[in-house]
């Protein structure tokens, strides 16, 4: 071996061996056995996300912690982050499972909110999600265009919720016909009421639970989905607009980029402020590893849980950067659209 060569096996050989014992000391200077570690969750899906996710990130820290599930639900999981922002420990053994709306909430001035989204130390989202329009088999509704020119009715939950607000923005933004039929409890409801004709269908209803809840409407085109509410689309939905195709100016692309951006962050998971920097990067090293993991992939499938399209932390945090460098008049617009739901 020449001398050049040797020198550069030595270099690699020092280099992988300086990794390995920088990893080894940070093992060793946080260890969590004995420990345990919360997370604290909202109810229904960000719970049963999290109780899949719990022992397999338990056994992928320095000493594999106990990792247990600490339901807090209402307004979305802003709950547990305003408890994530103001009262956690931020030793790496608080850690909290938020909606990706999580990320927007003080541009758009939610009431309740606390904290300054910029700050969670974002550990990554396990999933990404595209909601979707559908429309009902009674619907004579069949593509987006047809809800450009005549009156659709769509089901609709509470003020705050995307199946209300989504379709004011994109009536405001736009110029669709969504017509609102507010107090349904929830898509289970939402879902009856289109198959009695109450309503013609919905806007916003995520992808995967459909997948869930009812595959044989898929299956049997007892729904047509008419739109993709995200940035990207779904692998499964070829062929269907994303809303993103139907931006005419700068202005709607950038108002629609931070409406729904945070879609690519469906399922994030967050540590408090002040997280140092070397918990940090043990969290998101295993928060990482856990996602890519097969056996975990596999369990979340059986389960029934999307887990495509993961997202790392430092890439959370460069897209939120974006969003909050929005032209002011934009973020302006959209929430004077909100405000009028």
């Amino acid at each position: 071996m020449g001398y050049g060569r040797r020198c550069a096996a030595f270099y690699v050989g020092a280099c992988a061996l300086t990794a390995f014992a920088g990893q080894s000391s940070l093992a060793q200077e946080i260890d969590y056995a004995g420990k345990t570690i919360s997370i604290y969750s909202g109810g229904g899906g960000y719970s049963l996300y999290s109780r899949t996710l719990a022992p397999y990130l338990g056994k992928r820290l320095p000493g594999q912690p106990s990792v247990i599930v600490k339901e807090m639900p209402g307004a979305g999981s802003h709950v547990a982050a305003n408890y994530l922002y103001e009262v956690a420990r931020k030793d790496g053994t608080d850690l909290g499972s938020v909606s990706g709306s999580t990320a927007t909430v003080q541009l758009f001035k939610t009431p309740g909110i606390r904290f300054d989204p910029r700050k969670f130390v974002w550990l990554g989202s396990i999933s990404n999600e595209v909601s979707v329009v559908a429309a009902g088999e009674k619907s004579s509704i069949r593509s987006i265009q047809d809800a450009f020119e005549r009156k659709m009715i769509v089901g609709g939950g509470g003020p705050t919720s995307g199946n209300v607000l989504f379709p004011t923005l994109a009536n405001g933004l736009l110029g669709t016909k969504f017509e609102v039929i507010r107090g349904y409890k929830g898509s289970d409801e939402i879902a009856l009421a289109m198959e009695r004709g109450e309503v013609e269908g919905v806007m916003s209803w995520n992808y995967s639970s459909i997948r869930a809840a009812h595959p044989d409407w898929i299956r049997d085109k007892k729904i047509t989905i008419i739109l993709q509410l995200a940035l990207q689309g779904h692998p499964a939905l070829q062929g269907v607009p994303v809303i993103m195709d139907l931006a005419r100016t700068q202005e709607q692309s950038s108002a629609i980029r931070l409406i729904f951006a945070t879609q690519n962050m469906a399922r994030p998971y967050i540590a408090p402020p002040e997280t140092s920097a070397r918990v940090t990067a043990l969290l998101r090293k295993a928060f990482d590893d856990t996602t890519a993991d097969s056996e975990f992939r596999a369990e979340a499938e059986r389960r029934g849980l999307d887990v495509n399209g993961a997202m790392s932390g430092p890439d959370i945090e460069a897209l939120i950067a974006q969003l909050y460098a929005t032209p002011p008049d934009v973020v302006a617009k959209v929430n004077d659209l909100m405000n009028m739901r």
